[in-house]
């Protein structure tokens, strides 16, 4: 089953495409989406191992226990299951289609979470598609979700799903977006830059009005391999 967050940014990635293959990065409009805003991102492709974190939700810094800037999002994956991210990744921009993974992820203490995410495409002014809009949610409201940091996470389904066959969505409204208050969860690369407490980090974030936070690139790369 689809989370309602992540069917509500296909719906609105779906209705800014119209007939083309990708919307542009430029024709998102951050309060068109203000409901789910905390749970989006945007990464940037450098190549095909690196997608950086541009923009991230002020939720998935709140639940990460972290900041997102210097990350890759393939390292916050293990083993297998990033490979099988970056070949959805390289996908989504090579190819233009629609990524939904379905993944678990554990804290310390090996509690467990579902988790859904979505990976849909976005194209520069040129046509190249080299950013990557998305969402991540918990699949169950549990009640310790954002006050353990989740330090591994490992893909069980991946869905890729070409546009053409995604029906036109109807016009979104106010009434189309889904008014709820879950938490993205976090997944901490393999070598998180230590941070102050969550309830320290929890009051800073909580202060701050944008939903959307710049993330600055720099230089968290994981094994390239072959």
């Amino acid at each position: 089953m689809t989370h309602q967050t992540v069917q509500a940014l296909l719906n609105y990635w779906n209705e800014l495409r119209g007939d083309r293959p990708a919307p542009m990065r430029s024709e998102i409009e951050p309060r068109d989406i203000k409901n789910i805003l905390p749970h989006v991102f945007i990464l940037e492709r450098n190549d095909r191992w690196t997608y950086r974190f541009r923009l991230a939700g002020t939720g998935l810094c709140t639940t990460y226990g972290m900041e997102f800037r210097r990350h890759n999002m393939a390292a916050l994956w293990q083993d297998d299951s990033q490979q099988k991210i970056l070949s959805l990744l390289n996908d989504v921009t090579g190819s233009g289609i629609v990524g939904t993974i379905d993944y678990t992820a554990e804290t310390p203490d090996n509690r467990q979470l579902s988790m859904q995410m979505i990976l849909l495409p976005l194209a520069q002014d040129n046509g190249a598609i080299t950013r990557v809009l998305g969402a991540a949610i918990p699949v169950d409201d549990l009640p310790w979700v954002g006050d353990h940091m989740l330090i591994r996470q490992w893909v069980e389904t991946i869905q890729r799903t070409d546009p053409v066959d995604i029906p036109l969505a109807p016009p979104l409204t106010a009434n189309h977006m889904p008014d709820f208050a879950g938490k993205i969860i976090r997944a901490t690369p393999p070598r998180p830059t230590p941070v102050s407490s969550l309830a320290t980090r929890r009051q800073r974030l909580n202060a701050e009005r944008p939903y959307l936070r710049l993330v600055r690139d720099s230089s968290l790369d994981i094994e390239k391999t072959k």
